[in-house]
């Protein structure tokens, strides 16, 4: 259960860095060029112009776009770690309960078996009384067979 938890993070983990990967063609090239220019001036090579500002706010955004993927990766993160303690929780209250089901289980096992061990080792006295029982009935038996014997050899 735990490798299926980790397992989740991941995949998740997976999906968060490889959606904010940006795949742009950076240049490679060592003869990039870099002047400022005064209203009026001629530019020395051709290219493209940015204000100062343009310039601010590219570089503004670049920031932005990192503080906002660091604030995803956060929120992702803290989602999943949330609900990765929410199934620790859980399990661990399930632990709990059933841990509390065996205990009552096994008392009522030993409550049981104490019942059973004194009604097993109970020392009644009533071997005098299956005695009597016996020989009346032995007894009783006897007179039954003498009259019977006697009245089968009287016919």
């Amino acid at each position: 259960m735990f490798l299926k938890y980790i397992t989740i993070i991941l995949i998740n983990f997976f999906f968060v860095f490889s959606s904010t990967v940006v795949f742009a063609q950076t240049s490679t090239s060592t003869n990039a060029k870099f002047t400022f220019l005064n209203r009026g001036d001629v530019a020395p090579f051709t290219g493209t112009l940015f204000s100062v500002e343009a310039t601010a706010k590219l570089l503004a955004e670049k920031e932005k776009s990192k503080q906002e993927c660091n604030l995803k990766i956060k929120y992702e993160t803290d989602t999943l770690q949330a609900k990765c303690k929410r199934d620790i929780d859980l399990i661990a209250s399930e632990l709990e309960i059933e841990k509390k089901k065996y205990n009552i289980i096994v008392a009522a096992q030993d409550e049981e078996i104490t019942r059973l061990q004194e009604i097993a080792t109970e020392t009644g006295n009533y071997d005098s009384l299956w005695f009597s029982a016996g020989v009346v009935v032995g007894i009783i038996t006897s007179v039954a067979i003498f009259f019977a014997a006697a009245e089968i050899v009287k016919k």
